[in-house]
């Protein structure tokens, strides 16, 4: 295998530690360390324990982690730690109010970053997600993930309804 080839781990041996200065590196036998890897979520919303994806500082992609739970303990910590700190998808956990006018909605939330008040364009902008979840985008690009409806209380539950319809949402 070469080098620069990207790699699907599975049975693929490598190491992912932190250096002197806290940058990444990844150990794979018989090649280079690379220093300075970067980790990204393929699907960060659909399949957020699978399909990671180790880069270089430049971009390209070195290693493809299948899921992270075939991981031993400390390697899926390491990782998951780095990712949590690098992403950052407020999850919604109460719907204050959705206000509709000129043709955009203006939501105000409760976060698990506390309260948050965005504007979403066009209904195409909040997404039905195949685990039930909804995923918003908001005017500024900024994007929001907000649990099933039936995962919601009651006061959350009536003004999403009209946005959010979807009869596999389990409500």
């Amino acid at each position: 295998m070469s080098e620069n080839a990207t790699t699907t781990t599975g049975s693929e041996p490598f190491d992912l530690a932190r250096d002197e200065k806290g940058r990444l590196v990844l150990s794979r036998p018989g090649q280079d360390d690379v220093q300075d890897v970067r980790l990204r979520r393929v699907f960060p919303l659909t399949y957020a324990s699978r399909f990671v994806s180790v880069r270089s500082s430049e971009g390209k992609e070195l290693l493809l982690i299948e899921d992270l739970n075939s991981l031993d303990a400390g390697k899926r910590s390491l990782i998951e730690d780095i990712l949590g700190s690098t992403s950052f998808v407020p999850q919604i956990q109460r719907i204050e109010h959705v206000d509709v006018r000129f043709g955009y909605q203006q939501w105000k939330v409760r976060t698990d970053r506390g309260h948050a008040e965005f504007r979403v364009q066009e209904r195409e902008d909040i997404r039905f997600l195949p685990d039930g979840r909804f995923r918003i985008k908001d005017a500024d690009g900024n994007v929001y993930e907000m649990p099933r409806l039936d995962q919601l209380d009651e006061s959350s539950r009536r003004p999403s309804k009209r946005w959010c319809n979807d009869p596999n949402a389990g409500v």
